[in-house]
């Protein structure tokens, strides 16, 4: 067993073109987080392309699933909180609210996710960058069909 992040994992290493056995080197848990967001960000960029020129390539998504898989096996989760309610007591970082100041709504939704929450082990650690708006309207005011 190996410990990665603090976790036993059970790794085999991988033989060497020398033959010798290749050491795993400690990787810092923040490179890893970076990494998910970028991942996240990945995805999402390719969703909206493929959704503008209305064609799917799955060997993407499968490609970016893969990714995904081996990050949460080591314990990484990205969450997002698009069109969730969202209330006062959310662990999240709110970027702006989009409505006027003075304006007081009792139903909010998170309207977009600028950047997801990144959990280690079911452990929060970088929480979520939202848009915080009325419920029923889009990011740019405009009411939902």
């Amino acid at each position: 067993m190996k410990r990665f992040f603090g976790r036993e994992r059970s790794i085999d290493p991988a033989p060497s073109p020398a033959g010798g056995v290749e050491k795993l080197r400690k990787v810092d848990l923040s490179s890893v987080i970076d990494v998910a967001i970028e991942v996240w960000r990945l995805q999402d960029r390719v969703k909206k392309l493929q959704s503008a020129i209305g064609r799917q390539d799955p060997s993407i998504a499968f490609s970016i699933d893969k990714i995904q898989h081996v990050l949460r096996e080591i314990g990484i989760e990205a969450r997002e909180y698009t069109g969730q309610t969202y209330n006062e007591g959310m662990s999240l970082d709110v970027l702006t609210f989009d409505y006027p100041v003075e304006e007081k709504p009792s139903n909010r939704i998170v309207q977009e996710t600028v950047s997801p929450a990144i959990f280690f082990d079911g452990t929060l650690h970088k929480m979520a960058q939202v848009i915080v708006g009325k419920a029923g309207e889009t990011a740019d005011g405009e009411k939902h069909d």
